[in-house]
């Protein structure tokens, strides 16, 4: 559980989140429909509320699988931040319909996959090579379609494309590095395997 001088940090935020539950769940049930002006508040609000435990850590509103709000406390890759996460959601009392996650857990790769600054790459063809040195998986994404012009849009979504397969605690505490390549040049140099294999092989060679 938490060190004894951060329990207190921690039930103020469960009693602060307990206090502004309702405007919590509105923001989270209707975060499309909300302008920015409206959402803005809120969230800057729960960023405070939730860095008086810890500055590492983060929190997003959205809606579970069934509809519910759902909160979901994050640590930016930091090993004992995500500790902290944990141990936070561990101790959320029981507000009705809510649901409370922490860390980002792994997700299936889909067909498409968003460019930060707009547009999205296909995934169909996209393939990786690992590397594992001193416990920690070096990774390269063969992607196709490659566009020079925005390599580095390409490689800021290929780290995330790798945090969202592996999920946040496996990509933080397995992963030395990313990066994004043409698909013809990965595949003139090394012999890849489809991307969707990614969180298999990882498991298998780093014994997760």
């Amino acid at each position: 559980m938490f060190a004894l001088k951060q329990e207190p940090e921690a039930a103020g935020f469960w009693g602060w989140f307990d206090e502004n539950e309702a405007m919590l769940a509105e923001a989270a049930t209707n975060l499309d429909d909300m302008t920015m002006e409206q959402l803005e508040p809120v969230l800057d609000d729960l960023l405070l509320a939730i860095q008086e435990i810890d500055e590492r850590l983060f929190a997003e509103l959205g809606l579970a699988a069934d509809g519910s709000p759902k909160l979901l406390v994050t640590a930016d890759g930091d090993r004992e931040a995500m500790l902290i996460a944990r141990d936070l959601v561990a101790i959320a009392p029981a507000f009705k319909g809510w649901k409370f996650e922490a860390l980002r857990e792994r997700k299936e790769v889909t067909d498409t996959f968003a460019l930060p600054h707009g547009g999205e790459i296909s995934l169909s063809e996209a393939v990786f090579v690992m590397e594992v040195h001193g416990g920690k998986a070096e990774i390269a994404i063969g992607l196709d379609g490659w566009d020079d012009a925005r390599a580095e849009e390409y490689g800021l979504a290929a780290e995330h494309l790798v945090e969202v397969t592996l999920g946040e605690a496996d990509y933080a505490l397995g992963v030395s590095g990313v990066m994004a390549l043409a698909l013809t040049d990965l595949e003139e140099e090394a012999d890849p395997w489809p991307l969707k294999a990614l969180a298999c092989e990882f498991d298998k060679q780093l014994g997760v």
